[in-house]
């Protein structure tokens, strides 16, 4: 029964999304234990976010071009790797994580609660652009090389409106 109502719950979120195109507010920790409150940085920046897990060897290519573009637009996007790794794995992106310096925020979404939002075939990587008004404006599934170019297009054509 508890099951059904989280079900229902999130379907009707999901309809919510699907229906307005706005990003509903959302928690989860950081690498370091903070937490991180998607509201508090809505309407500050264009906001990427990618639903990744370190099992994932297209994810993993997609991280680095996901780097460049935090380092590259660092005023103007916020980048936001959402591990959907179980908690076994914390050490792993951890580690990972800080071998390769990257720069963007990393969030932990073990039980999949916020991917389940945004992304319910659970199909990884899955990437969206959020613009400065809180409005899902761009969704992709997979990574191919080439893909950071598209991101950039989007976000440069967000910058200019």
């Amino acid at each position: 029964m508890k099951k059904n109502i989280i079900l229902i719950t999130l379907l009707l979120i999901f309809s919510f999304i699907n229906l307005s195109g706005k990003v509903p507010d959302f928690s989860l920790k950081k690498l370091n234990g903070e937490e991180f409150n998607i509201g508090n940085h809505l309407g500050e920046k264009i906001i990427v976010i990618d639903f990744w897990a370190t099992w994932c060897k297209p994810c993993l290519k997609l991280m680095k071009k996901l780097d460049i573009i935090q380092k590259q637009y660092s005023d103007d996007v916020l980048v936001l790797a959402i591990s959907t790794d179980d908690s076994s794995a914390f050490s792993r992106i951890e580690n990972y994580i800080k071998s390769r310096k990257y720069k963007f925020t990393v969030l932990l979404d073990p039980d999949s609660s916020v991917s389940s939002l945004f992304n319910p075939s659970s199909k990884i990587p899955f990437t969206m652009i959020i613009d400065k008004k809180g409005t899902i404006r761009y969704t992709h599934y997979g990574y191919i090389p080439g893909f950071d170019k598209e991101l950039k297009s989007k976000i440069e054509n967000l910058k200019n409106e």
